[in-house]
């Protein structure tokens, strides 16, 4: 705007300038004012006669002191002050600034710097004065030009320390007066305080007094409210006629009583009591004045204990009766109810201590504590035995896959534990015990009630079972894998379907029987003399001298039994097909014996067929065939084709002994 151009004009063609307020401070400078600017050493402040040069500080202090006191313009006379080594004339002024004409005395001022010429120095003056004669004269100028600025300086100086001597002794005079005045109100407040402290003694003797009795009676009020407040229990106060003195809260759920019904007789009032003789028992008291208690039910179900006593005051005089009525109802059903659990208690104690169950208490910390009979049973300790003892050392408890230790510890922790434990009996027998562990705090007591099991016949069983599953499994994926194999070989080698059931069947069911002889010695093996009976039956059914067999007792094991079964089974079959089983006349003699060679027992067995067809060595080898040369490991399978029949012999190695039949 114009206003700012204006300004800024000035700004540049006007002398450099500072604006000042009344504490001395720089508010604002002009872009030239930094040349007369020298701050101190020392922290950094906005005081301007610590800012300018020092050869102005002085000057400009007294001018400043003369702008905001006296509201005076100053100027300064010429200054020398060096800029870069070259001394200058330079002087000032200082102008108060006030913003509004009723601003007085001013709060601003404005310092303007004037610089002058350079000043000459002394030495080239005095160097040039027999030269020119002039140089004399010039120092003597400049010197009383440098004493009249002293002296001014002094006169200022002067007139400031007069000015600050006035006003000092004018605030003097001021305090003394103001002193005076305060000494004066002063002894006229220690009067008055003499006499409120004489009126002050008086009434404090006076409120002592009342002190001393509301005191008494206010903590015997309060000690009477809170009492009754604090009771549990209605209280009734009578007087000699039965009338109401006094009640605690408490009664007001008995009595239909107000606290304005205080006076009227008791009698006035019904109640939730089954008691109508209250008053003549109040009467009684206050005649023969002794106590009177009685349990009396309320008609809600509740029970009270009342109590009836004559009211005694501090000169032991009878004044009336005082009645105590309280609710024992939640006693009475604690009482009850610990009656029944004494009771249920003592039963079940009863019979645990019967029990054959194995039941005993021991404590966390010490002993057994109880040892019931079926205990003493499975233990064989004696209660008088055990009590006492630790139950770990007692029993020599081992924790399968853990330790003692970490079951106390999980027992602290959740309070209970159930699995297996390893025992000792007394008689020195290890069992195995099912165990359910509880811990039951009891009167600062870590109590643990222990139930156990014996199961170690049954582990045993289920080990035996398991086992038998294992060999069970075992030997139907065998029997599966020959019944596969024989399928197999009969399917190949039947010339039709009908032929293979046939075939298929006959050696199902000679599987079978071998299996059923197997199963009832347990799959322990089986005499030879059963398996061929078993495997011969239906030929020995048609006459006694078909199928004629003689030999010792010779026991087989599973896995000779069952391809020995097979074997006569295909020699029967070939035999009833083409053999001596053909016709009505001929018969078969089955012998087997038992011999040693080479310090092994060989049964040797001898199949011939009598009175039968003539037989001719077949040219090809069917699965029959095979299965008689090659079904039983280890075997030596001979076949001789005679005139008479066929005979076979078979010699199979055998371990241990076996007696004769």
């Amino acid at each position: 705007s114009d206003a700012v151009l204006h300004r800024l004009a000035l700004e540049k063609i006007a002398p450099p300038s500072i604006l000042v307020d009344e504490g001395h401070r720089t508010i604002h400078l002009s872009e030239s004012a930094g040349r007369y600017l020298q701050p101190a050493g020392g922290s950094l402040t906005g005081a301007v006669t610590d800012l300018v040069r020092q050869e102005l500080r002085f000057a400009l202090r007294s001018a400043l002191y003369r702008a905001f006191e006296r509201g005076e313009t100053t100027l300064s006379p010429p200054i020398p002050v060096k800029f870069n080594g070259v001394a200058h004339r330079t002087c000032f002024q200082v102008r108060p600034i006030a913003v509004t004409p009723a601003e007085m005395p001013a709060r601003h001022a404005l310092v303007v710097f004037i610089e002058g010429e350079a000043v000459e120095s002394a030495a080239t003056d005095i160097t040039a004065a027999p030269e020119e004669g002039r140089g004399a004269l010039e120092t003597i100028r400049r010197l009383e030009q440098e004493l009249q600025l002293a002296e001014s300086r002094l006169r200022t100086t002067c007139e400031e320390s007069e000015a600050a001597n006035e006003e000092l002794r004018a605030a003097n005079e001021e305090l003394q007066s103001i002193n005076e005045e305060y000494r004066s109100t002063s002894e006229e407040l220690e009067t008055s305080k003499e006499e409120l402290q004489s009126i002050n003694e008086e009434l404090q003797t006076v409120n002592s007094e009342l002190k001393l009795k509301l005191g008494s009676i206010s903590r015997a009020h309060s000690d009477l409210q809170n009492l009754m407040a604090a009771t549990d229990f209605g209280t009734l106060f009578l007087d000699t006629s039965l009338r109401i003195k006094r009640f605690t809260p408490k009664l007001a759920d008995i009595f239909n009583v107000t606290a304005s019904d205080e006076g009227r007789p008791i009698t006035d009032f019904t109640h939730r009591l089954d008691y109508e003789r209250l008053a003549d028992d109040a009467k009684v008291v206050l005649r023969d004045l002794s106590p009177i208690e009685r349990e009396v039910q309320s008609r809600n179900g509740g029970w009270y204990l009342v109590r009836l006593r004559p009211y005694r005051t501090v000169d032991d005089k009878i004044d009336g009766v005082v009645a105590t009525f309280v609710d024992m109802t939640e006693r009475r059903r604690i009482e009850d109810a610990l009656r029944s659990s004494e009771a249920r208690l003592r039963h079940e104690t009863r019979l645990v201590e019967v029990s054959r169950a194995p039941v005993f208490v021991w404590d966390l910390d010490g002993g057994i504590v109880d040892w019931n009979r079926g205990s003493e049973q499975l233990y064989g300790f004696s209660k008088k035995e055990a009590v006492g003892q630790k139950k770990q050392v007692l029993l020599k408890t081992q924790v399968p896959g853990s330790s003692w230790d970490a079951l106390e510890k999980q027992l602290v922790k959740k309070g209970s534990w159930d699995g297996e434990l390893q025992q000792v009996t007394k008689d020195g027998r290890t069992i195995l015990v099912e165990s359910q562990i509880e811990l039951v705090p009891m009167d600062g007591h870590r109590l643990v009630l222990e139930s156990t099991r014996d199961v170690t016949e049954r582990k045993a069983w289920e080990c035996r079972q398991q086992l038998l599953l294992s060999e069970f499994a075992h030997r139907v994926k065998n029997t599966l894998a020959v019944v596969q194999s024989i399928a197999g070989q009969t399917l190949r080698s039947a010339p039709s379907n009908e032929e293979f059931f046939e075939r298929f069947n006959g050696r199902i069911d000679a599987l079978a029987r071998a299996h059923g002889l197997l199963l009832e010695a347990r799959w322990s093996g089986t005499d030879i003399g059963l398996l061929v009976r078993g495997q011969l039956e239906p030929y020995i059914a048609e006459g006694p001298n078909r199928i004629r067999f003689k030999g010792p007792q010779v026991m087989l094991r599973a896995d000779q039994a069952i391809p020995f079964g097979l074997m006569l089974h295909e020699l029967t079959t070939n035999a009833a097909k083409y053999g001596s089983l053909a016709n009505s006349k001929g018969y078969v003699e089955l012998n087997w014996s038992l011999a040693e060679r080479n310090h092994k027992r060989i049964l040797s067995v001898v199949w011939q067929e009598r009175d039968g067809p003539a037989v001719k060595e077949p040219k090809g080898k069917g699965f029959g065939s095979r299965l008689i040369a090659k079904g039983l490991s280890g075997a030596k399978v001979q076949h001789e084709y005679r005139k008479s029949g066929v005979v076979c012999t078979i010699e199979v190695p055998l371990p241990g002994e076996e007696g004769d039949t």
